[in-house]
């Protein structure tokens, strides 16, 4: 089992029973792996021994991109599979973030230099950061360190006032963003404040100004909306890459999902399966500060500014002439070298950014959206009345993407879907050059899901 403690303080018994002796405690947020439950108690490693923990106090881990890991070591192979006999890709130092992607028995799945890699899972602090607060600065300047330990290498300072959103809690240390990298801040110095006495637009700007783009999301997913989108039954992430894609989506948006997907009349897996494709289930980047997920295309800025203004789009722009959704380079400067910039978000916000100020409203209509990753051209189709309106509506909010997909989905596709002809769906929503690819891989992820959920009431009228 899987869990999070959910309680400010939980500890750790050496007998599964209330009087047993307490070999320590564990702190609201960190994860744990265990076995049972049995009569409501988690058996556990702790400390180079046994303990036990309440089950009672736990609460399923059902979204990994929420799981933050520090390295709790002074040095830890990463490998390039889940064995002590892999290839030994790197090591990485104490106090390390790991973006993890699955827990697979003692190992991670982690996201390493833009690849998938392992480390051994004991090494590694897990938190689950489910709910989040504001908290006021109450020292003159406060540390803002790289990992949860007073040795870790400084990121900056915070002044004395600041308004800052707490992420979750490591012992005695918060976790926060600052200028988009994960943080930690001694928590004595932190003084929550009432969430529902807060007005994020009318907090000090000063203090926030180095967090904005941060607070948005974590409000959006982790607020009341939460209960929305969560389903009642969460999905162990293992196995295939598809099925851990599958639990994974499923796991943030199955209630969401469900519920739109009955309206249409329509399986709720064929609705995940499209979103996995299209973004691996996921609306916002965790490792961009949070920020939606897009996908710049040069071709469609060529035809909504480009051509009026060929020469300087030249001059920062290029693509392949036959096969136009390829070759896709750009440069800040006309004598720069060109860059590819696909595959990473925090280069397809540069060259977007680069692109909004030449015309903004073109770059938006340029750009695929967050995670059923709709063209900005289409914000007419989905019910909005200008296309910075409908990225106003994406980038603050999950629900405004998933309802986004649904409202994209015409009678045809619809019906597609429902066939279960997954390749003619992609020709209408990929295009015709790509329909076999993204038919075959919406294909894969609607079997594995159907695998893993097989008493799933499911509509298929």
């Amino acid at each position: 089992m899987l869990g999070a403690v959910s309680t400010s303080l939980l500890n750790v018994r050496s007998m599964p029973t209330p009087s047993g002796a307490i070999l320590g405690q564990l702190t609201e947020g960190m994860v744990i792996k265990g076995e049972g439950p049995f009569d409501n108690w988690l058996q556990l490693h702790y400390k180079d021994t046994f303990g036990f923990v309440s089950a009672h106090y736990l609460k399923p881990v059902n979204d990994l991109t929420r799981l933050t890991g520090t390295v709790n070591t002074s040095r830890l192979n990463v490998r390039q599979a889940p064995s002590s006999s892999a290839k030994q890709l790197a090591t990485i130092s104490r106090g390390a973030s790991v973006k993890t992607l699955a827990v697979l028995n003692d190992w991670l799945e982690i996201e390493f230099n833009g690849e998938t890699a392992y480390v051994a899972a004991r090494y590694v602090d897990l938190v689950y950061v489910s709910k989040g607060y504001y908290a006021k600065v109450s020292a003159d300047r406060l540390n803002v360190r790289s990992a949860p330990y007073s040795s870790a290498s400084l990121f900056g300072q915070i002044s004395l006032g600041s308004q800052i959103w707490v992420e979750g809690q490591q012992q005695r240390w918060s976790q926060i963003r600052f200028n988009g990298n994960r943080g930690y801040v001694a928590s004595r110095y932190l003084t929550p404040i009432d969430n529902a006495n807060t007005d994020a637009e009318q907090a000090d700007p000063i203090a926030l100004s180095d967090h904005q783009d941060d607070i948005s999301i974590p409000i959006a997913e982790l607020g009341q909306g939460l209960s929305r989108l969560t389903p009642t039954t969460i999905l162990t992430v293992t196995g295939t890459s598809e099925q851990r894609n599958a639990a994974a989506t499923w796991n943030r948006w199955g209630a969401l999902l469900t519920e739109l997907s009955d309206k249409k009349q329509l399986d709720v897996a064929c609705a995940l399966a499209v979103l996995c494709v299209e973004s691996s289930g996921k609306g916002f980047e965790q490792n961009n500060s949070d920020r939606m997920i897009i996908r710049f295309e040069n071709h469609k800025f060529w035809k909504f500014w480009g051509k009026h203004n060929p020469q300087q789009f030249r001059q920062h722009f290029r693509y392949s002439n036959d096969k136009v959704w390829r070759g896709h380079e750009w440069r800040r400067e006309p004598s720069g070298e060109w860059q590819s910039f696909h595959g990473r978000q925090l280069n397809e916000w540069q060259v977007f950014e680069f692109a909004r100020q030449l015309d903004e409203n073109a770059a938006i209509l340029s750009i695929s959206m967050g995670a059923p990753q709709i063209m900005g051209f289409h914000f007419e189709r989905i019910g909005y009345q200008s296309a910075v309106e409908m990225f106003d509506t994406f980038a603050n909010s999950i629900q405004g993407q998933v309802n986004g997909l649904f409202d994209f989905f015409s009678p045809r596709m619809l019906q597609y879907l429902k066939d279960v002809a997954f390749e003619d769906f992609a020709g209408m929503y990929n295009g015709k050059g790509q329909k076999k690819v993204y038919g075959n891989k919406i294909q894969k992820h609607y079997v594995a899901f159907k695998k893993m959920m097989p008493n799933l009431e499911q509509n298929h009228s």
